[in-house]
C-alpha cells in the first residue's frame, strides 16, 4: 500500500497556500492514495446471532463468562458492577479510564480496550446520553462482553478482535448520563437529595420513564459547543429546564458535556459513535462539515446500512435542527467522523420498547455496528487524520 509523509512544520507561513493545497490533495484524494485496494476484513461476520442470542459462545459451558443483563432492566449499579468484573477478568486488555462525574456525583464510567500503552488511533462509543434510551447502554455492554470473549477465544462472533488490539484502541462509555438513567428507571438510591433539590423547577412532559435530560433538566445532546448554540432549536424545544428539550443557558453548561468535550480534546478519536433510540436510522453528516470530510464517512455509513438494514438519513441542512449534538460537535470542532445511531424500530411515541425486547429490537440487527466503526477506523486512519488536518487549517 503506497504512502508518503510531508512535514508541514518546515514549510514557512508565507507558503500557507501551498500547505492548504497539499492538505486538499491528501484529504480529498486520500482514498485513492492510501486505500485504493483496501476492503473491510469482514462486512458480515460469519456467525449471526440465533434465536437464543447466546450462541455467540463456542460452547454452552462458557455461559458463565457472559454476565450482561440483556432481558430485563439493566440499572446503572448493575452496569458499574459488570464493568468492574470485566476489568478484573480481562485486565491485560481492558483498562479503566477516568472521564469525570455527573452533576449528582456519579461516575461516567469508561473503559479502554487495547494494549497497556494507549494508542493515538482510537474509536469512542457512547451510550445513554439520553436517559430513557437504555437499549444504548445495553448494546454497548453486550458488545463489550462478547468482544472480550472473542479476544479470549471463547466466542467467534468477532474473529478479528484480538488482531485489532495492534491497530486501534476502543473507548466505551456505556452511560454518559447516569443521573438521567437512574431517574428514568425510578432508581433514586444515592441521588434522592439531589433530585429533590431540582425536581420542582423542572417541567416534566410525562412520567419518569420518559425522562430524557440529565438530573438538572438539560438535554445533553443539545449542549455540545459546536458553534450552533445560538440558533439551536429542534423538535420539542423547551425554554426552561425540562425532562427533555432544554439546551441550557449557555454552550456546554452540564458537567457531563464538559467532561466528554475534555476527553475528546485529549484522545481525538478517529470515529465517535453515539447510540440512541428509536428509529433504526443513522444520522451521519451535516451540510457545514461534510464537504470537508472526504468520502470515508460515506463508505462507513453505507457498510453499516448494508449490514444492519438501518435507514440512512439525508445530509442535515439546518444547524437549528442538527446543531449541538455530540456527533455534530466531533465533526465541527475536530473534523473527525461523528455518527448518531438510533436503535430499535420507531413508533412515533416517547415510550421505549420493553426491556425483554432488546435482543429482537437491537442485538439482532446492530450486533456488528460497533465492529464496523472500529474496523473502518483502522482501515482509513490516515485519510481520516488528513481530512481532519485540512478541515482544521481552513476553519480555525
Amino acid at each position: 500500500m503506497p504512502s508518503f509523509f510531508v512535514n508541514f512544520d518546515v514549510i514557512p507561513d508565507s507558503m500557507k497556500c501551498f500547505k492548504l493545497f497539499f492538505f486538499f490533495l491528501i484529504a480529498f484524494f486520500g482514498s485513492t492514495v492510501f486505500a485504493q485496494d483496501q476492503e473491510p476484513l469482514i462486512d458480515s461476520v460469519p456467525k449471526i446471532p440465533g434465536s437464543d442470542y447466546t450462541d455467540f459462545l463456542i460452547s454452552d459451558s462458557l455461559k458463565r463468562f457472559y454476565i450482561v443483563e440483556d432481558d430485563s432492566t439493566y440499572t446503572y449499579k448493575m452496569i458499574v458492577e459488570d464493568l468492574d468484573e470485566l476489568l478484573r477478568e480481562h485486565s491485560s486488555v481492558l483498562h479503566a479510564v477516568t472521564v469525570g462525574k455527573s452533576e449528582f456525583g456519579l461516575e461516567m464510567k469508561t473503559v479502554r480496550i487495547g494494549r497497556e500503552v494507549p494508542k493515538k488511533d482510537c474509536v469512542f462509543l457512547v451510550g445513554n446520553i439520553h436517559a430513557r434510551e437504555d437499549f444504548s447502554s445495553k448494546l454497548l455492554m453486550k458488545f463489550l462482553n462478547v468482544y472480550l470473549l472473542s479476544i479470549d477465544g471463547k466466542s467467534n462472533l468477532y474473529p478479528f478482535a484480538a488482531a485489532m488490539l495492534d491497530s486501534v484502541d476502543i473507548y466505551i462509555m456505556p452511560v454518559a448520563n447516569p443521573d438521567g438513567l437512574k431517574i428514568a428507571q425510578e432508581d433514586f438510591e444515592g441521588i434522592t437529595d439531589s433530585v429533590n433539590a431540582y425536581i420542582d423547577s423542572i417541567y416534566c412532559l410525562e412520567d419518569f420513564p420518559e425522562w430524557k435530560a440529565n438530573g438538572k433538566g438539560i438535554d445533553l445532546n443539545r449542549t455540545f459547543d459546536d458553534g450552533n448554540f445560538a440558533v439551536k432549536k429542534g423538535g420539542g424545544f423547551q425554554p426552561k429546564p425540562a425532562s427533555e428539550g432544554y439546551k441550557g443557558a449557555y454552550p456546554a453548561q452540564p458537567v457531563e458535556t464538559q467532561n466528554i468535550q475534555k476527553f475528546l480534546a485529549l484522545t481525538k478519536p478517529l470515529v465517535t459513535a453515539s447510540f440512541h433510540t428509536k428509529g433504526n436510522i443513522l444520522f451521519w453528516a451535516d451540510a457545514q462539515t461534510h464537504p470537508f470530510l472526504g468520502t470515508i464517512d460515506t463508505k462507513i455509513i453505507d457498510r453499516i446500512a448494508a449490514a444492519s438494514g438501518f435507514k440512512v438519513a439525508t445530509i442535515a441542512k439546518y444547524a437549528s435542527e442538527y446543531g449541538c449534538g455530540l456527533e455534530n460537535y466531533v465533526r465541527s470542532k475536530h473534523g473527525l467522523i461523528g455518527t448518531c445511531v438510533e436503535l430499535s424500530s420507531g413508533d412515533r411515541t416517547r415510550q421505549q420498547h420493553a426491556d425483554d425486547q432488546f435482543n429482537v429490537q437491537v442485538w439482532k440487527l446492530a450486533w456488528n455496528i460497533p465492529w464496523i466503526f472500529i474496523e473502518n477506523a483502522a482501515l482509513y486512519n490516515k485519510e481520516i487524520r488528513a481530512n481532519s488536518e485540512a478541515y482544521l487549517i481552513l476553519n480555525f
